[in-house]
């Protein structure tokens, strides 16, 4: 039997989507010290803030400009992200400390992450062929 190869872009999606989930957990579990509410942590925290995502993104600026649009949701999105993520945390560890401090460290430790993944990537799709022309 052969399975069928997943797009580049799925494979890449799915490869940060397992780093991502790692940090999540490590870091919980670095704030919280319980594996499982780590755990816990790490899979709610990201689908309240999916849910309120959704919700967000109905929300219209009228007199802005399509760019100024653009940056009130994303600090929207910014806002909200923070705050939902303090207040899971709150929910499930019960300390403002460990949660606020869980809200900062863990998207940090993701983006450097994702710094390296990138590069590692493109090492990794690029061996052996011709850097690619970007215009």
């Amino acid at each position: 039997m052969r399975l069928r190869r997943f797009p580049s872009s799925l494979h890449k999606t799915l490869s940060f989507a397992v780093i991502h989930l790692a940090i999540a957990v490590v870091v919980g579990w670095l704030f919280t010290g319980a594996f499982v509410l780590a755990g816990a942590l790490a899979l709610v925290e990201p689908a309240v803030n999916t849910v309120t995502g959704h919700f967000l993104d109905k929300v219209r600026f009228e007199r802005a400009s399509p760019r100024l649009q653009g940056v009130f949701k994303s600090g929207l999105l910014g806002v909200s992200h923070l705050v939902v993520a303090i207040g899971v945390g709150l929910l499930l560890g019960g300390s403002w400390i460990a949660a606020t401090a869980y809200a900062i460290v863990e998207p940090l430790a993701n983006a450097v992450a994702h710094y390296f993944f990138e590069r590692w990537w493109e090492r990794r799709s690029f061996a052996g062929q011709p850097e690619p022309a970007f215009t």
